[in-house]
Order: C-alpha cells, then sequence, then structure tokens
C-alpha cells in the first residue's frame, strides 16, 4: 500500500508581536485532526499581540476547515490578541460569506509588506524563515524544500 503526502499544511512566522499563519492546501476534517494540535500549540507558546491567517493557498475548505478559523479567533479573543485573514480564492471565501464567519474576522486582500518577507527565525518554535528554503510538514518537522 502507497502512502502519498498530505494534500494540506501549514507554514509559520513571526514577525515582532504577530504570528503569521499560511494554511494551504485542502483543509478538511483530515487536515483538522493533524492541524488543530499543532495550532494550539502556536498559539499558547508566545503572548502574540496578532494573528494573520494566510488562506490565499487554501484550495478547498468545509466545516473542519472552518472549526479550525474559530478555534483561532476564540484563543485570540480570549487573550485580547487581533485575528485577521487574507483572502483566499472565491470558493474560499464563498464559505465564509454563505457561513457568516466573513463577519467574525477582519479580512485583507494581501499581507502587509512588512508581514509577508520574514527576515529571522520563528520567535515560537526557532524555524528558519519560511523563505522557500525550508518548510514546515504537516506533523512539525523542518524539512529541506525540493
Amino acid at each position: 500500500m502507497k502512502f502519498s503526502e498530505p494534500a494540506f499544511g501549514l507554514q509559520h512566522r513571526s514577525v515582532g508581536e504577530t504570528l503569521v499563519l499560511v494554511l494551504y492546501g485542502e483543509i478538511d476534517a483530515w487536515a483538522h485532526q493533524v492541524l488543530a494540535p499543532r495550532l494550539t500549540g502556536l498559539l499558547v507558546e508566545l503572548p502574540w499581540r496578532e494573528v494573520v491567517v494566510d488562506l490565499r493557498p487554501v484550495t478547498f475548505l468545509d466545516a473542519s476547515g472552518l472549526r479550525l478559523l474559530v478555534r483561532i479567533r476564540r484563543h485570540c479573543t480570549a487573550r485580547d490578541a487581533r485575528v485577521r485573514l487574507v483572502r483566499g480564492i472565491p470558493r474560499v471565501r464563498r464559505v465564509l460569506l454563505l457561513t457568516g464567519l466573513d463577519q467574525c474576522f477582519t479580512d485583507w486582500e494581501t499581507l502587509p509588506p512588512e508581514l509577508d518577507a520574514p527576515r529571522q527565525p520563528c520567535a515560537a518554535c526557532g524555524a528558519p524563515p519560511a523563505c522557500g528554503r525550508a518548510a514546515r510538514t504537516h506533523n512539525g518537522v523542518h524539512r529541506a524544500a525540493p
């Protein structure tokens, strides 16, 4: 039996007191099961003032993916941190619109340049900047990108 790489993932980086989370691929029940513990760990490691969730690389979002977003929002709200979404593709935006979750987040069309160009390792785990030379896999282990 051959196993394939998961069709989803999470990259993160810190910029000052901001945590940038980049979700990618198909954010479904399997992604929720794998990513939820990692997200929780990242959210509690440091007292972030702002969390930005970049949905641009997300290709599919179902109820489990929405649950991840609600988890992030609840965590941030409980700690007086701002949470923002970077808009994804139209079908992902439509899911947010139909469920009313678009009203729960401040959203951006794109990341501001100061958040889009990391220059230092992640303060939470020491991961190298997400610059294309390193990637975070689904299980939190860093590996060299192809």
